[in-house]
């Protein structure tokens, strides 16, 4: 299942290069080592990380433009499916992760419960090591039968915003890439304290926060809250949506988080799922073997696997 047969805008990579993390470029179902490109435009030695990559970001993304205007799939170019990925960016600072922030899933969620849109946005937190890559297998932990999905947009903060207003919000994001926020419903909710969910043990079990493949440029998603969101199962569509379905925007999200505490260069923020989780299709619960893919048009098509 694609959602769109235009290819996204090329991004920034990490993958393991000789057993060590190490940026490319990829586009169009491959990738060049960054350093190679660097190598071929003379732009210098290249960053060692997202977060190292932020600090002078127009120049790399620059070359991303260049490199693909050289062909991409070219000598030196690796195909993706022979390369390791690892997550988008390796060490974000935070991940904040966006709470019943699409219209359509309070609508599904209204069908069993009471719920009405929040006046106001609402996060949770995640480990950086909950983080998995793109083609990654992610574990379903013992005593878990109801894994669940969450296609959402993931973005990535480019520099400190302390207090941004929402009209100036889009000046701090350095790019957008896919998240798969794979919830552990069973361990929600417990029957040893008053106090629930429990966040911690619901998401934050390893690899069950897969982002990438790359991280595409803020400059070339020109209107992020316009975006198709879709996730199969096995090749079976269960999720399908749109950004505009967004009870708080991107900058809005922005606005709340930073007058909270400072955002920080290489910060995520995952903005939220729509429709068509596990609850929609009669508890129909990931399983070891299953594939996930979960895509976003114009950022990328983010594939995980099940296992035991």
């Amino acid at each position: 299942m694609r959602i769109s047969t235009v290819s996204p805008a090329p991004g920034l990579a990490t993958i393991l290069l000789e057993n060590t993390p190490a940026l490319a470029i990829w586009a169009d179902g491959f990738v060049l080592p960054l350093a190679e490109a660097a190598r071929r435009h003379g732009a210098g030695a290249p960053p060692s990380c997202i977060r190292a990559a932020l600090t002078d970001w127009d120049r790399w993304c620059d070359l991303l433009e260049y490199a693909r205007n050289d062909g991409v799939g070219d000598t030196g170019w690796l195909a993706e499916t022979a390369v390791d990925f690892l997550p988008a960016i390796t060490d974000p600072p935070t991940i904040y992760c966006a709470a019943t922030n699409y219209h359509d899933h309070i609508r599904e969620m209204r069908s069993t419960k009471t719920f009405a849109a929040p006046r106001t946005p609402m996060y949770f937190l995640v480990p950086p090591a909950s983080l998995a890559g793109h083609r990654g297998a992610t574990a379903r932990p013992d005593g878990c039968e109801r894994l669940d999905w969450e296609v959402e947009l993931a973005v990535i903060i480019g520099r400190e915003a302390d207090r941004i207003p929402a009209a100036q919000a889009h000046r701090v994001i350095a790019g957008y890439t896919v998240a798969n926020d794979l919830s552990l419903r069973d361990f929600a909710h417990r029957d040893d304290t008053p106090f629930f969910p429990d966040r911690l043990a619901m998401k934050s079990y390893a690899g069950c926060t897969p982002l990438g493949p790359a991280i595409v440029p803020a400059e070339c998603v020109p209107d992020p809250m316009n975006l198709e969101l879709a996730l199969s199962v096995n090749g079976e569509r269960r999720q399908g949506s749109t950004t505009a379905n967004m009870v708080f925007s991107i900058a809005e999200q922005i606005e709340y988080l930073s007058r909270i505490v400072p955002l920080r260069a290489g910060d995520v923020i995952l903005t939220g799922t729509p429709a068509g989780t596990a609850a929609a299709w009669d508890g129909a619960y990931l399983s070891p073997g299953d594939t996930v893919v979960a895509e976003i048009r114009g950022v990328g098509r983010l594939e995980t696997r099940i296992s035991h």
